[in-house]
């Protein structure tokens, strides 16, 4: 990340009680040498003005939307080491202001969405839908009790292509603040031959061996995998992990056939979905990176 990037605060929205979110945010913060910005947005719609649907909020709304900040307060102050904080509460559609304030953020940390099937159905699944359109690098926490109990360091999965370049950047980038080893998880088709199985592990050693010059001190294991699919080899992968690093889908249309939007409500540790384009002169969306090293 250059100069720029590093001054931009984390980011993480809230939609109720979620001490562990606030807590995870609150470590990346300060990893980053960072602000933490705490977002809640709320307010109801209660018509449509032509195609826009218009917000309204009550006294008890605002009083509401104020008591999850001050839970999420309570948190951060309760931290040996929190980072400097601003807390937010902005009315409006969710996905539009987390999305607003994504777009000035290096990372944005949301909670796992705990929604039925019929709100699903609605299209209520926020964090799915942010992990793909945001225009930064996304963490989703699953509702974990204890972020202490996760170990196994930083695991990602990769493609064998330059689709692989921003994950596995932000992957090294993490294990190497972290201080934690990175593992690589590569699946590929279960009809492979032993020596397109053999050109497959050197395509990974090819495109791992960079990074292990850029980043010498973490320790590195990889994983080809050839009798599973992508999604059920990372969540399993994810159980003894810290963090799960994966691609965002290439194209928004493919979304839900791709890894990243499922993982979102499988994955068993915090989950980060990042563009292939992270520390690229290439943006995607409100992108601010560095230049490729």
């Amino acid at each position: 990340m250059n100069t720029s990037e590093l001054k931009k605060p984390v980011v993480v929205a809230v939609a109720g009680d979620q001490p562990t979110v606030v807590e995870y945010a609150a470590g990346e913060a300060r990893r980053r040498e960072t602000e933490l910005v705490v977002l809640h947005v709320y307010g109801t719609v209660f018509q449509d003005v032509g195609a826009v649907a218009a917000i309204n909020a009550s006294a008890r709304d605002d009083a509401e939307a104020e008591a999850v900040l001050d839970l999420a307060k309570a948190v951060v102050a309760g931290l040996a080491d929190g980072p400097p904080a601003r807390y937010i509460s902005d009315l409006g559609s969710a996905i539009e202001r987390i999305n607003h304030h994504a777009g000035h953020a290096q990372l944005l940390v949301l909670g796992a969405d705990e929604i039925n099937w019929f709100e699903r159905v609605l299209g209520g699944e926020i964090a799915r839908h942010l992990a793909v359109h945001a225009p930064c690098p996304v963490v989703v926490v699953p509702p974990l009790h204890d972020l202490s109990v996760l170990y196994g360091g930083v695991c990602v999965a990769v493609d064998d292509d330059a689709h692989a370049a921003g994950p596995l950047r932000f992957a090294f980038e993490e294990a190497d603040a972290r201080q934690s080893s990175l593992f690589v998880l590569h699946v590929v088709p279960e009809s492979l031959n032993a020596a397109e199985l053999e050109a497959a592990r050197v395509g990974v050693a090819e495109l791992l061996a960079g990074w292990r010059d850029q980043y010498p001190d973490v320790v590195v294991t990889t994983r080809i995998v050839s009798n599973d699919d992508v999604v059920s080899a990372a969540e399993r992968a994810s159980v003894e992990s810290e963090l799960l690093v994966v691609g965002r889908p290439r194209r928004h249309f493919l979304s839900g056939r791709a890894a990243a939007p499922r993982l979102t409500r499988e994955a068993h540790c915090p989950l980060a979905v990042v563009d292939g384009t992270y520390g690229t002169t290439r943006t995607a969306g409100a992108f601010g990176v560095s230049a490729a090293r």
